[in-house]
């Protein structure tokens, strides 16, 4: 099969004017990352909206079939955020020439009141091939990639109110469906399935890591048709599972300022060609 898939993540785009005047800037766990923003953090993304348009000309330029995108696109998940980046987001993902999927980070959904957001203005932008098989929190979600390949992405995301909690966890019934999805005979046929979710797969961190890991590598253990997705950690990397063939790939962040960073993924019979997009000159190109 001849595939270009291209994975990207963990944009993190500036807050628009006007998006702090409203009183979920009171939040507690907004204010201390309000603090760290300003002190630390924000001069890493300054330029999150022209790398984001570097990755739109990109795609225009060398195009791709599918675009799988894994979360945090904003930074305090706040209304005005969602509104001012969800056209640009659908931009991005409408670049695919034959579909896109997307999985909210916890920095999409860092409040509760986040989760109504995103749900109004994020989920709308993909598609499932198999709707049926969303459980009530609306993933995983599923799109054939051609003819010998699928992707599943299912959400890992949650809102935390302390501060110093960045974690993540799978919901039960997201596990099992998925579970469910990976034993169907038209997917486990499949030479590649790409599930893609937030958080790495296998760090279970009680703070920043995804707390029910092993209940999610349990589910994928023996299945070595997988291709495990993910961002959270704003540094590309891969690597196999230990004691398994099943490669792993972290997109790391598009728009962190001298790690720019995405995945190129081409399908060649049984072999998965893989290659990382990189700045360079003002704009992203492949490193052969």
């Amino acid at each position: 099969m001849s595939l270009r898939i291209l994975h990207f993540s963990d944009v993190h785009l500036p807050f628009p004017a006007g998006a702090f005047r409203t009183p979920e800037i009171f939040h507690p766990k907004r204010l201390v990352a309000l603090v760290n923003f300003y002190l630390r953090r924000g001069s890493k993304y300054a330029d999150a909206v022209q790398k984001l348009n570097g990755l739109n000309d990109f795609l225009r330029r060398e195009p791709v079939d599918y675009v799988l995108f894994t979360g945090d696109t904003l930074n305090f998940g706040l209304e005005r955020e969602f509104a001012e980046a969800a056209p640009r987001l659908s931009e991005t993902l409408g670049l695919a020439r034959r579909g896109a999927l997307a999985v909210p980070g916890n920095h999409d959904l860092y409040t509760r009141s986040s989760l109504v957001y995103h749900r109004k203005l994020f989920a709308p932008l993909v598609r499932s091939d198999l709707p049926e098989t969303a459980t009530p929190t609306g993933y995983p979600l599923v799109r054939w990639l051609g003819d010998d390949a699928a992707a599943i992405a299912f959400n890992s995301s949650r809102p935390n109110f302390n501060f110093w909690n960045s974690s993540g966890r799978v919901p039960a019934l997201e596990i099992d469906a998925l579970q469910a999805l990976l034993d169907r005979p038209e997917i486990a046929a499949r030479r590649f399935v790409f599930l893609m979710t937030h958080y790495p797969f296998d760090e279970s961190g009680y703070f920043h890591g995804l707390r029910n890991s092993r209940a999610l590598l349990h589910v994928l253990r023996g299945r070595e048709n997988l291709v495990l997705l993910h961002g959270h950690n704003h540094r590309p990397y891969t690597y196999f599972l230990p004691g398994t063939s099943v490669p792993l790939y972290c997109a790391g962040s598009l728009s962190k300022a001298g790690a720019e960073s995405f995945w190129l993924f081409e399908p060649f019979g049984d072999v998965l060609n893989a290659r990382r997009g990189v700045w360079k000159n003002a704009r992203f190109a492949l490193v052969e």
